[in-house]
């Protein structure tokens, strides 16, 4: 539980200065956007940079958690919805074409950041459940499913998907799973790919008794289950050579 509590620490960290770089990207891109003005482009279409700003704020990002948190990050930057109205400052064409590719080049950068925010953000996700299950102070920390509506599942049922760090009952996770989905997939809050082989059981991750009740006893289930195994195998009927 020390360790994973060091992981959500890194995490948390990684994901803070993802945000920063992002905000200062954006910050960025804007401004490139208000030198260039309305002659953004050569057609009357939108930038690419616009083009991530709408799906940013319309579609999302195949995640609800960090879609809230980009469309966050715009309105920090200031990015509004709507491009600048300014003329931008005269420059040649060459000179033109060169801060248009380099805008779009910005927003290239961009994109590929918010990618690596929504990842960061399922991950710290994941070793946040997982620490929050090894801990169980006084009760498992409370896990709704999804698919069936409960809003307290026992600790027995409960799964998290590795890929996302979203949680269920392990019927309706491992249901979904089985078709590639998260188990928020069918209520559009989660788009990440899931595989079975994603799924890690609640019961399976032990109580970290140290760090609830000041003694040690559990080293993790899977381990004890070995151990326990070990400790009562019947010795052998045969005479061994």
């Amino acid at each position: 539980m020390k360790a994973c509590e060091v992981i959500v620490q890194e995490r948390k960290s990684q994901l803070e200065d993802c945000r920063n770089d992002l905000v200062k990207k954006l910050k960025d891109a804007l401004e490139k956007e208000k030198e260039i003005g309305k002659r953004l482009d050569d057609e009357p279409k939108e930038s690419m940079f616009r083009e991530y700003v709408r799906v940013s704020r319309t579609e999302g990002h195949g995640d609800e958690e960090g879609t809230q948190l980009v469309t966050k990050l715009l309105t920090t930057a200031g990015v509004g919805e709507h491009r600048p109205s300014n003329a931008g400052r005269k420059m040649k064409d060459s000179e033109r074409k060169q801060t248009i590719w380099g805008h779009r080049e910005q927003t290239h950068i961009i994109r590929r950041l918010t990618k690596e925010l929504v990842g960061r953000v399922r991950s710290l996700r994941y070793f946040s459940i997982v620490r929050d299950l090894q801990k169980q102070r006084s009760e498992p920390p409370v896990v709704s499913c999804p698919e069936c509506g409960r809003d307290k599942v026992p600790l027995e049922e409960i799964a998290v998907l590795s890929s996302c760090g979203h949680a269920g009952c392990y019927n309706d996770v491992k249901s979904a799973a089985e078709s590639e989905t998260c188990v928020y997939a069918r209520s559009g809050r989660c788009k990440a790919a899931a595989r079975v082989l994603n799924i890690v059981k609640g019961d399976t991750l032990g109580v970290d008794d140290y760090e609830r009740e000041g003694k040690g006893k559990h080293y993790g289930m899977k381990l004890e289950k070995v151990i326990d195994l070990i400790r009562y195998v019947p010795p052998c009927s045969y005479t061994c050579e």
